[in-house]
């Protein structure tokens, strides 16, 4: 086997909120180098489903580009990410998710094209969202939108949201459109996991059809997973969760980044009881689903990191936790803390969370990457949102106000 190898450029399908896809969720996305182009990184023209099939898109020159880099034992530079995580100790998604192992070779063409093989699916159903989250933007939540517009050309915020608008190959619409559900639906008779998130996808109904089409074809031995913000009425979509018993396994990644007004801080306006409240419902009511709770590291929750899980513990919901991520921009992950600082929390949590969360802690955040520079930038985007918000940073992060003094 190639020394960096990875399962999803062969059998994977990830889709953005605007209708451009890339070869996995954690792939580079900075200059979209892990997106689907064709042509070089200089000249690349980004292809979006609005307007390409699923079968170009998989088989676009930059996706053939990164099968024959890996099948030649090179790391390709959209993947890079995954490398520095493995090279810190820490277990990437290329190890996490590579576990069909197949001989990729044999259904890999000489110019990296295959036939297109769906064992995985990635949809981020646009963006239409009831939270406007520190660490999103405006291309994953239209509640963003607002504020972008007043902020975009004052900030370098985390979104391309008014480039995106003029151009006709980009659109938030194909999630409502039957041509991209029935294309993808050829490709799904070998699937296994299908990943749903949004905005917020249960104030998106228009994917029930397209469960409802897999059910028609008996594809109910898929498994199917959520992410979901928990702020919304249980017992209005309760009859559209009715359609996920049907399949093999469905599991809820529920969103929370903190503990009471700190979360409500960096997810507003979310309701800290409203959350806790569906997470027991959800824990207590829906036994044909497998709960588990996301926490989105960044620069605001890092020093609070082991709090939330202990939060759940001692009240008595005990599911699965697990870390995601801030990858950009700078100013909005936890490398934005000096390296002594978070090698020291770290050493003072261990014990306090279980032996998996704390090694993907410490493989992502004990090193020396600092970016001291973006920390101006920060100071001027919370404030900004601070004062839309009606918010105070100081009052809510008196700790991490002092390590970032």
């Amino acid at each position: 086997m190639s020394k960096f190898l990875c399962d999803l450029p062969w059998v994977h399908f990830s889709i953005f909120p605007h209708g451009t896809t890339s070869v996995c969720c954690e792939t580079e996305h900075r200059n979209a180098i892990g997106h689907g182009f064709n042509g070089d990184q200089n000249s690349k023209n980004i292809l979006g489903v609005k307007d390409n099939s699923i079968n170009d898109i998989v088989n676009c020159d930059s996706y053939k580009q990164i099968r024959l880099d890996m099948l030649a034992g090179r790391v390709p530079p959209a993947c890079v990410g995954c490398k520095k995580i493995e090279d810190g100790g820490g277990t990437s998604k290329r190890i996490k998710d590579s576990y069909w192992q197949e001989d990729w070779r044999k259904v890999t063409n000489a110019d990296g094209s295959i036939t297109p093989d769906l064992r995985s699916i990635e949809l981020r159903l646009g963006n239409h969202c009831n939270l406007r989250c520190r660490s999103c933007n405006a291309e994953s939540s239209t509640s963003w939108i607002k504020e972008y517009n007043q902020l975009k050309d004052s900030l370098p915020l985390a979104s391309n949201y008014a480039q995106i608008l003029k151009e006709p190959r980009y659109s938030f619409d194909w999630v409502d459109t039957d041509e991209f559900y029935n294309d993808l639906i050829q490709y799904t008779n070998n699937l296994e996991e299908l990943h749903i998130s949004g905005g917020e996808p249960f104030l998106v109904p228009r994917h029930f059809k397209f469960l409802n089409k897999l059910i028609e074809m008996g594809r109910t031995d898929i498994s199917i997973g959520y992410h979901t913000n928990l702020n919304y009425d249980i017992d209005r979509i309760s009859p559209n969760l009715e359609i996920l018993k049907k399949f093999k396994r469905v599991r809820f990644n529920c969103s929370l980044d903190d503990v009471d007004n700190r979360n409500t801080y960096i997810r507003n306006p979310s309701d800290w009881k409203l959350s806790i409240s569906n997470l027991k419902r959800f824990y207590q009511e829906f036994e044909h689903v497998d709960l588990l709770v996301c926490q989105t590291i960044n620069v605001y929750n890092f020093m609070y990191a082991e709090e939330l899980y202990n939060f759940l513990i001692d009240q008595g919901i005990e599911v699965y936790q697990y870390f995601n991520h801030v990858h950009s921009p700078d100013y909005q992950t936890a490398y934005l803390i000096h390296p002594d600082v978070r090698k020291k929390k770290i050493d003072s949590i261990q014990g306090k969370l279980n032996d998996r969360m704390f090694k993907d802690f410490y493989g992502r955040y004990y090193n020396d990457i600092y970016y001291q520079n973006s920390l101006n930038i920060f100071n001027k985007f919370t404030n900004s949102l601070d004062s839309s918000r009606h918010e105070n940073f100081k009052d809510t992060f008196p700790e991490l106000v002092k390590v970032l003094s």
